[in-house]
């Protein structure tokens, strides 16, 4: 097995080795005499010559530099890797019956810690990618995703003035002078992969916000996200059952896109598009213009969605906030099937505003477009059917949308999708409050039988899917807070869910009749089927309508007194 961890280390290094640039390897005999003869001293002074001719190779020499660090940054992550694995193999091998699962929570953060010293010390995509398993809650273990968590509040170094004027010139070949006639190069954000700085234009004197790309991370992107990839390539074959390797193929996939600014500009621009007809409280920051490594937005002040104090201070109520974020959310979700999918409070701000169209008073401003995916219209469908199934509690219809979003063991899969045990979801009660005793069931769910079948559900689900189990993580914890702070007694999440739900299920039906009545004419059997999916989504929408309505007098009633 060391011989596999270590080949790709060997290639890599053969690969980046400097051509034509080998040192001369020096040889001499050793003398039994304890005086120096010439012969010596010609030694002596070519090492000296051959070291020093090294170090200034080294510091001269950008193709040297670059191969050294990516092979020490490379060699960090495989021998982290490499024990990790080593770790779990002894401790399974070694642990008694009464004493496995003990022993598995103690290699669980054993091995975590291991990883976070590892991606704190190489930064970069690694905290990147350690944010994304620590959010993984039902998933991972829950030693792994509080270790790792450390890392949500984790900043790089911000990129320093040279630094950010280097970028200018490299990227768009301009001074920034020309460009601006203010830049405060004090941040007013720094992440793992950029950083935000107000700036007000030098042609029209708009304040904007300019985010730029840490420029370090070109260097090494590349390598380091084949280095994860291969280590997880390892463990996979080492461990067949293992089954998260589409978190390495995950994050191949939508690394290069948030790298690269311009993905970001046309989503920004896609989603705009598509809510303009939309009376919602939703504000996406107008991009000006976007090169790969820097993009050029409107300058809009909010705060995070999760900073009650701001809105006590302002008469905002954060359960209204709640509901109109998911109302957002469930729009984009299941009406258009292009979904923002990386909503953490961090990327998610709130602002008061007179004249929001939604009517509300406040408008909900949403950054970072880099990670967006696109469901089909056969998915946007299915998954919408299978919320509808889940809020009816119908566990026939859970099975069958399950399976045809991609979703095996439909109980165990319910549950992730929403947070919930079965028994809950089973007696159509998602929209009661979720107790201390679920959520530390559920929290506490990942054991080693509970990780392989959730092992399994993973990876014969579709890419997009995996997003949307993330999405909703996050949305939930947000919706949570919010809530709580209003001290509901139900929930109306999944009632709002359930009418997007439900619309979405009837605009396809509909359009599905209309098209067969195009083709082949109208019988009794499609007017027939029409009356039904127009009664059901009726039907559904005026319940949900109807909770909804219920819910918010009860809530200010209890608010009045």
């Amino acid at each position: 097995m060391l011989k596999r961890l270590t080949r790709p280390h060997a290639q890599l290094a053969q690969r980046l080795s400097p051509q034509g640039n080998r040192l001369p390897q020096c040889r001499g005999a050793h003398s039994q005499s304890t005086a120096w003869q010439p012969r010596q001293y010609a030694m002596a002074t070519t090492a000296g010559i051959g070291l020093g001719s090294g170090l200034l190779l080294f510091h001269d020499n950008d193709r040297l530099r670059y191969s050294i660090q990516t092979l020490r940054r490379s060699g960090a992550a495989i021998a982290t890797g490499a024990k990790v694995v080593l770790d779990y193999q002894w401790t399974l091998l070694m642990a008694s019956e009464d004493s496995k699962e003990a022993a598995k929570s103690a290699c669980h953060k054993r091995s975590a810690e291991s990883v976070l010293r590892t991606l704190q010390s190489l930064g970069g995509i690694y905290i990147k990618w350690g944010q994304h398993l620590s959010s993984m809650i039902f998933v991972l273990p829950e030693e792994w995703t509080s270790t790792l968590s450390v890392l949500q509040d984790r900043c790089e170094r911000a990129s320093s003035p040279g630094e950010i004027r280097q970028l200018f010139m490299t990227d768009m070949g301009q001074d920034m002078d020309s460009l601006f006639s203010y830049f405060d190069y004090e941040p007013i954000g720094v992440a793992s992969l950029a950083q935000v700085h107000r700036a007000k234009l030098a042609s029209t004197g708009e304040w904007v916000a300019v985010k730029i790309q840490h420029p370090k991370l070109d260097e090494f992107c590349r390598i380091d996200i084949d280095t994860v990839s291969w280590i997880f390539d390892t463990i996979q074959s080492l461990f067949p059952s293992f089954g998260f390797y589409w978190v390495a193929e995950d994050m191949r996939e939508s690394l290069p896109q948030e790298l690269d600014f311009k993905f970001e500009a046309a989503n920004a621009h896609k989603l705009t598009e598509q809510f303009a007809n939309d009376r919602t409280a939703l504000v996406v920051p107008k991009v000006l213009w976007a090169e790969r490594r820097i993009i050029c937005m409107e300058y809009i002040h909010g705060v995070r969605i999760d900073d009650l104090e701001y809105m006590k201070k302002h008469n905002i109520d954060p359960s209204t906030v709640s509901t109109e974020l998911i109302s957002i959310f469930s729009r984009m979700t299941f009406l258009h099937g292009f979904v923002h999918c990386d909503p953490h409070p961090g990327n998610v701000m709130i602002r008061t505003s007179d004249n929001s169209p939604s009517g509300r008073n406040f408008d909900i401003v949403l950054l970072d477009h880099g990670v967006y995916r696109t469901l089909t219209d056969e998915m946007r469908v299915n998954y919408a059917q299978l919320w509808t199934a889940l809020i009816e509690g119908d566990e026939e219809r859970i099975q069958q949308y399950c399976a045809l979003v991609g979703g095996s063991d439909h109980r165990l899969f319910a549950s992730m999708l929403t947070g919930r045990e079965w028994h809950t979801i089973q007696s159509a009660n998602l929209s009661s409050a979720r107790t201390t005793t679920e959520i530390d069931r559920v929290a506490n769910k990942p054991t080693m039988h509970f990780l392989r079948r959730i092992a399994d559900i993973l990876s014969s689900l579709p890419r997009v899917m995996l997003l949307l189990l993330k999405t909703g993580d996050l949305l939930r914890n947000v919706d949570e807070l919010l809530r709580n702070a209003s001290n509901p007694e139900q929930y109306r999440t999944y009632a709002i869910m359930g009418q997007f739900c439900a619309k979405a299920v009837w605009f396809e039906t509909r359009q599905r009749i209309a098209e067969k009545a195009a083709a082949a004419g109208i019988s009794w059997q499609l007017v027939k089927n029409l009356a039904v999916a127009w009664w059901k989504y009726h039907r559904l929408e005026y319940s949900l309508w109807i909770y909804n309505v219920h819910t918010t007098f009860r809530e200010r009633l209890s608010i009045s007194h």
